[in-house]
């Protein structure tokens, strides 16, 4: 779902805007940036809200999707009034009634799709904290809070491509992102980039805070309003 490059895509700044434009071509470049950027918090739901297995969970997303584009819920949205994080469950708990109804167009509509289904059971099973679990609301939330640290990484390293700086991604990438059990020390990075530790430790300082700054861009990008930055913050910040 959504391929190699899913959720990267340059006008995700403008998808909020898009959403609420007159402009058919305008709204249709926004809500295919919204269905690449946030299909797999609506895929967990809607595999753990209803017990679903994998192929049906991704039928049902696809049906989700068709039924936002036919009824313009995402006009709706007013970011002052809220997160996209939870209008986005709201929805997804109005679907339920709809769902069948929405499935059987889809199918009516052949082979055609709204979303690239190319994540394998294994990546998708990785995305619920537990494929047992009963319990939606923690795995979407899990899914969303994956999704958004992932865009802010994925831009966070381009932006150090850009500016010449790869080696210092490349060092928050080999001990932050890395498991806890396989993290090198201090002493093997710096003997790795050929710096001391002192500057092993400024450069993952800075890479932190550089990072920080890309979540909380990330979400003014999708509509979080001032008010609600700070909780969604919070929110992002849990274990």
């Amino acid at each position: 779902m959504g391929g190699p490059d899913r959720a990267f895509l340059e006008t995700a700044t403008d998808m909020v805007q898009g959403l609420h434009s007159p402009d058919p071509l305008r709204y249709t470049s926004a809500f295919d940036v919204f269905c690449k950027n946030y299909w797999k918090p609506a895929y967990v739901y809607i595999r753990t809200a209803w017990a679903k297995g994998n192929e049906d969970a991704k039928d049902l997303t696809q049906a989700f999707f068709l039924w936002l584009s036919e009824n313009d819920a995402l006009r709706k949205f007013e970011p002052d009034r809220g997160s996209l994080r939870r209008y986005l469950r709201v929805l997804l708990r109005s679907f339920m009634g709809h769902r069948e109804a929405a499935l059987g167009r889809l199918k009516r509509g052949g082979s055609s799709t709204l979303v690239s289904l190319d994540a394998g059971p294994a990546e998708l099973d990785a995305a619920l904290s537990d494929p047992r679990s009963t319990d939606p609301e923690a795995a979407y939330d899990r899914a969303w809070r994956s999704t958004v640290l992932f865009q802010a990484i994925r831009r966070l390293g381009r932006r150090c491509v850009a500016e010449g700086r790869i080696e210092w991604y490349r060092l928050f990438e080999n001990y932050d992102l890395m498991p806890e059990a396989t993290r090198p020390t201090y002493r093997d990075l710096a003997a790795r980039y050929r710096i001391d530790e002192a500057e092993v430790k400024k450069r993952l300082l800075a890479m932190r805070d550089e990072l920080r700054a890309e979540i909380h861009a990330e979400l003014s990008r999708y509509g979080v309003g001032d008010g609600d930055l700070e909780s969604e913050w919070s929110f992002l910040s849990q274990p």
